[in-house]
């Protein structure tokens, strides 16, 4: 592990290459933007008569359609499905189907794949792109393109992919109206981002010392369902490409049925190596509430440490963007403690040169 001060500002500005973290830093002003780009939407499909949402995304682009779902299923009047992969499409998916496809650089070959077999059943189709194939796709069969800003990282953009959705879906009808909620959910990221902003010092920086915790771990994070899992998940796949690191996580009840059983063995490398981080949400049930505080009692003695970290914010988008924000921060300055650049994901992009060739 190379050695590196986080309280070095000359040092994080020559490491990040593509300056992540400045993206990162203003996620509320991203977040807002991307809100009026889906709300000032004209010529969407027809909303009547939709018995079913499906969004098309992998990697940062897909996990837009896991906050949207956290978000909005437990209000939606119709079923809501993320699909992560070239298909197959379930045999209901066809014409009163409306199928989100999301791609920040309108390129990923899984979604393309995807969204002509959603288009051949007669699907009402709206791509998310900064451009690429996939806005070309829709300028030639008609479909409205939400048209993003280019130039960062599909992780780093989570703004930009995950709020012009919520606003395409208000326009539509799909949702009720969530300006006030947008509007709390920007200021409590605000708050966050200017407390756990590079300028402030380690002990003093909520994300700097969760990085420093985590550091020389294997992190396994747990969240509840819905919005906690969410933020988990996300949190997982952001310390994999920014810390270049391995992470694991799941979601609370159901790890309580197999995986807590997994912490009885191998304690001697467990608790030396492995830590534990809990993403809370107010709202989460009550009885989850209850499985994270027997879960940790069972558990912790097998961890190096235990991390709880609570969402912020009365509405669920403002708590699951939250914790993705301060756990996003993070795992970039964990990646920075590392002495590597946080953007460059260079296996990925061997993997998809080989598939290139194939």
């Amino acid at each position: 592990m190379s050695p590196f001060d986080l309280d070095d500002l000359n040092a994080i500005a020559s490491l990040d290459s593509e300056d992540v973290l400045t993206a990162v830093e203003r996620f509320a002003d991203q977040c807002r933007e991307g809100w009026e780009i889906g709300r000032g939407m004209e010529g969407l499909p027809d909303a009547d008569g939709v018995d079913s949402i499906v969004l098309l995304g992998m990697g940062g682009s897909g996990v837009s359609g896991d906050v949207v779902q956290s978000v909005v299923e437990p209000r939606l009047p119709v079923p809501f499905r993320t699909i992560k992969s070239y298909g197959p499409l379930p045999e209901w998916i066809g014409r009163n189907t409306l199928v989100v496809a999301v791609s920040y650089s309108g390129s990923t070959e899984e979604t393309l794949a995807a969204t002509e077999v959603a288009h051949q059943r007669g699907c009402r189709i709206v791509t998310v792109s900064s451009g690429g194939p996939l806005q070309e796709l829709a300028a030639t069969q008609g479909f409205s393109h939400v048209k993003i800003p280019s130039g960062l990282q599909p992780r780093a953009s989570l703004g930009y992919l995950t709020m012009p959705i919520l606003g395409v879906l208000v326009e539509m009808g799909l949702v009720p109206e969530m300006r006030d909620d947008v509007d709390e959910t920007v200021a409590v990221l605000a708050d966050v981002a200017e407390r756990s902003h590079r300028k402030h010092p380690a002990g003093t920086n909520p994300a700097k010392d969760l990085a420093t915790t985590i550091a020389g771990k294997v992190p396994v994070i747990y969240g509840g369902y819905g919005v906690g899992a969410t933020a988990a998940y996300r949190f997982k796949c952001d310390l994999n490409e920014y810390a270049k690191t391995p992470a694991f996580w799941n979601v609370l009840p159901e790890l309580d049925h197999n995986e807590i059983v997994g912490w009885s063995q191998l304690s001697d490398l467990t608790s030396e190596r492995f830590v534990l981080v809990l993403l809370r949400d107010s709202d989460e049930h009550r009885r989850v509430g209850l499985r994270f505080d027997v879960t940790r009692r069972l558990v912790e003695d097998e961890l190096a440490d235990v991390i709880e970290i609570e969402a912020e914010g009365d509405s669920p988008l403002a708590r699951v963007l939250s914790l993705v924000l301060i756990t996003q921060l993070a795992s970039i300055y964990l990646g920075l403690s590392y002495g590597v650049d946080p953007a460059p994901v260079e296996v990925i992009q061997k993997l998809k040169a080989e598939l290139a060739e194939q």
